[in-house]
């Protein structure tokens, strides 16, 4: 049918028994009412373009007036005539890839590169805090202020200021890669500002160290014990030690070799063992079945972490104010006191950059110290004995 739509002739039009009936505009060529035998109503634009034959929808009726609806599609009438493809470009965005998307796509192709802990921490930060927020947003619409307003929540909202400047450096990663991928042109996260963080370092004391092997021995999960002892006796990173397997060691030769899919650096780091390391080792091999030195309840599965133990034995042991990983800083400072220098602390943490182990270096204040105080005592015995040497001389 074609006449001039009206409100009129919109709001009588049926489709009877047929499932759906057009009545098309006699002023707009293309432009017409679509009836469902349901009575659904909805004004449509069909056009070519490119030699194929299309059809939008405008929007339904009576949330469209006919004169509205008319408008609207001169207007598409008129993008056509320009040569774009107003349904084509609806369908792209439609399809475009949403944050969610990103984020598959990143965990299938980049997140298998890195270390299983780096895995296990971006996967967390995406899924319980990123996703949640901005999941269903197209990558292209993500603006500065989304990442901005997700990075003042996590810092206000949940009250974690270093937890909120990682999760915008996993996102920036990704979008950067989205960059590559030609998803987006620009990286939202990128010139972020970032919450202050202060670089934490402690160590424990030898009396600490005394005490917490004390609560050690004592603490009733035994796995988790041994791992602690392992991480107190090699300075490793906790996910090295939790991952361990028997195939790392050489046992008879006392070296952990560790493959560069469980080191931070991705790089092999072939290490050896102290004599009381290797005893805990061989220890614990003697009851050991499964592939894991620190298997979880199964066996089948690492231990995936001690917190609980780490905790408890910090109770026991009477230390405060300490992480599971001030072990590595405590490690490193007893390699200081037993006069090993920044190059061997380097190779011992599997330090791939100077400037990291350098962090370490205020550790020799003292041990320079003694030895500037030894150049001065030297200095003045001399000074002494030539005093001495001119006065017996008159």
């Amino acid at each position: 049918m074609s006449e001039r739509l009206t409100d009129a002739l919109a709001k009588r039009a049926s489709a009877g028994d047929r499932p759906q009936v057009f009545f098309w505009d006699a002023d707009v060529k293309g432009f017409g009412l679509r009836v469902t035998n349901r009575g659904a109503k909805s004004f449509i634009l069909d056009y070519r373009i490119g030699g194929r034959q299309r059809r939008i929808t405008i929007g339904s009726y009576p949330d469209w007036s006919v004169a509205a609806a008319r408008t609207e599609a001169g207007n598409l009438k008129r993008e056509v005539d320009l040569g774009r493809d107003p349904m084509g470009e609806r369908h792209a965005e439609r399809a475009a890839p949403t944050l969610r998307d990103m984020w598959d796509r990143y965990k299938r192709d980049h997140l298998p590169r890195k270390a299983a802990r780096s895995q296990a921490d971006e996967t967390m930060m995406w899924e319980k805090l990123v996703l949640p927020i901005l999941g269903k947003h197209k990558v292209t619409d993500v603006t500065h202020t989304d990442i901005e307003a997700l990075h003042r929540d996590i810092t206000t909202q949940r009250g974690t200021p270093v937890r909120a400047n990682r999760v915008i450096e996993v996102v920036r990663r990704a979008f950067n890669l989205a960059i590559r991928w030609e998803w987006v042109e620009k990286n939202p996260a990128s010139g972020q500002l970032r919450n202050p963080e202060e670089k934490r370092q402690r160590y424990l004391s030898p009396e600490e160290l005394s005490r917490l092997s004390a609560a050690l021995a004592a603490h009733h999960e035994p796995v988790s014990a041994d791992a602690i002892r392992m991480l107190m006796l090699t300075g490793a990173r906790k996910s090295e030690v939790l991952g361990a397997t028997w195939e790392m060691f050489d046992l008879d030769a006392g070296v952990w070799t560790k493959p560069s899919a469980h080191t931070k650096q991705r790089k092999e780091h072939r290490v050896p063992v102290s004599a009381n390391a290797l005893t805990l080792l061989k220890r614990i091999r003697e009851t050991a079945e499964g592939p894991y030195v620190f298997p979880g309840k199964g066996g089948d599965q690492p231990l995936t972490d001690v917190k609980r133990s780490w905790a408890a034995v910090c109770k026991a042991a009477d230390i405060t104010g300490a992480r599971i990983h001030d072990l590595r800083h405590s490690f490193a400072s007893l390699l200081v006191s037993g006069g090993a220098s920044l190059p061997i602390i380097g190779a011992m943490l599997g330090h791939t950059q100077v400037q990291t182990t350098q962090r370490y270096a205020h550790l020799y204040d003292e041990p320079l110290r003694a030895a500037a105080d030894h150049v001065g005592k030297t200095i003045d015995m001399a000074g002494e004995k030539k005093h001495t040497a001119r006065t017996e001389t008159k």
